[in-house]
């Protein structure tokens, strides 16, 4: 069972409601650092990058490195993989290090694996402090923690899970629990304003509801290790993300600048740079738009995540990287996060060359009056749209969810 940690209102809270055994982090605490850490975690599924990697054969790699989960994991799975991590904070590059050392001595409880101590690892961040606000609220109005293990430990049949997300999605509580933990004022209380440079006023409480409500329904939601994170507080042991679980030599160069002074982006095969855009002014997202266009190689993939918003930054970058929708949509299907609506990946084609003719061709094809609208008409992406929309909406009737499996 998931421990809570040496706070006194969760030993406390612990005691009343499960008889709890607390167990104490080995570690300095990382909470009570000055300035405080924003992000414990990166909640984005690094098995994107993964696979990008492979489908690449990505030889160097750029990555944020925020909580450090991403640059880790892929540490772990790439052990040949040279990846850089750049953050303007040195509090983060500190924290990946924190885990980077935890992770090599098998220190799982620090790590919070088995573990929901507020001190840990993956649990001292500003952001996490929301999440702990959600999952109190959950198991106040909604489900109770013995309730939520039974789920996360599929300790019934799967119609009996289903049944329990069925009655926690359609609870009045449950928008309410989105609406009291994710309003405007304390997003940009805990994270500051970018958050929300791009997004509707007082649209992020919904936004996390229908993302949440669509991550529970799914079939591996037992297993998301994210799901963990927020309503248990930690990991499920053979669940945690893979640098825990598997642990290696993670190596990874540490780089202290925001991305515009980020050296040797020339070098890089992958540049991944989460949802950065997100909190980035027009001006600001032309001048990185500019940096990546005269300093990307031929060949190499640019990944761009967008929370809450839908945005085309495809504006900013073409034609010297080209898009490709059928994979960017399939990354958004299969992210476990539960935090983007929208994934792109770009390659840079040589110095613009093949995107120009590209256009060119469309252009002879369809006529230079409906070129310019080529791109929203084409079937292509007139199913991403309806995709899109139906992934921005609520994930339907609770009685049409997927039942709950092994599988994700």
């Amino acid at each position: 069972m998931l421990t809570e940690g040496d706070s006194p209102a969760c030993t406390e809270v612990s005691r009343q409601r499960r008889g709890s055994c607390t167990l104490a982090c080995h570690m300095p605490s990382q909470a009570d650092a000055s300035p405080p850490l924003a992000y414990a975690v990166i909640r984005e599924d690094a098995r994107i990058e993964g696979d990008l990697v492979t489908r690449v054969g990505a030889k160097r790699v750029l990555t944020v490195a925020s909580g450090g989960c991403v640059a880790l994991s892929l540490a772990s799975r790439f052990p040949e993989l040279d990846i850089t991590a750049f953050d303007q904070s040195q509090a983060q590059l500190d924290h990946l290090e924190a885990k980077a050392v935890a992770a090599r001595a098998r220190d799982l409880v620090a790590l919070n694996v088995e573990n929901a101590a507020t001190r840990g690892l993956n649990q001292c961040g500003e952001l996490e402090r929301v999440f702990r606000l959600l999952r109190a609220f959950f198991e106040e109005f909604i489900a109770s923690h013995p309730e939520l293990l039974t789920f996360f430990t599929r300790a019934r049949a799967i119609t009996e899970l289903d049944k329990m997300v069925l009655r926690w999605t359609t609870s009045p509580h449950f928008r309410a629990a989105f609406h009291a933990c994710f309003t405007d004022v304390l997003v940009t209380t805990t994270l500051g304003q970018n958050p929300l440079t791009h997004a509707e006023e007082g649209s992020i409480p919904t936004y996390f509801q229908r993302a949440f409500a669509r991550g529970l329904r799914r079939d591996g939601a037992p297993e998301n290790p994210y799901l963990q994170h927020v309503f248990l507080g930690g990991y499920r042991k053979g669940c945690e993300p893979h640098y825990i679980r598997n642990g290696g030599k993670l190596e990874i160069r540490r780089v202290c600048s925001t991305f515009l002074d980020v050296p040797d982006l020339e070098t890089y095969d992958v540049i991944s740079l989460s949802n950065l855009f997100d909190g980035l002014s027009e001006e600001e997202e032309a001048a990185w738009a500019a940096k990546l266009k005269s300093s990307m190689k031929p060949g190499a993939t640019l990944l761009l995540r967008q929370l809450n918003n839908t945005r085309n930054l495809r504006t900013f970058l073409e034609p010297e990287l080209t898009f490709d929708d059928a994979l960017g949509r399939s990354y958004v299907l299969r992210d476990r996060s539960l935090f983007y609506n929208r994934i792109e990946v770009g390659r840079r084609t040589k110095v613009g060359v093949d995107a120009a003719k590209v256009v060119s061709v469309g252009e002879s094809a369809l006529g230079a009056s409906d070129a310019a609208a080529s791109v929203d008409a084409s079937p292509v992406a007139a199913v991403l749209a309806l995709v899109e929309e139906a992934a921005a909406g609520d994930a339907g009737a609770a009685g049409d969810a997927e039942p709950t499996k092994a599988s994700d």
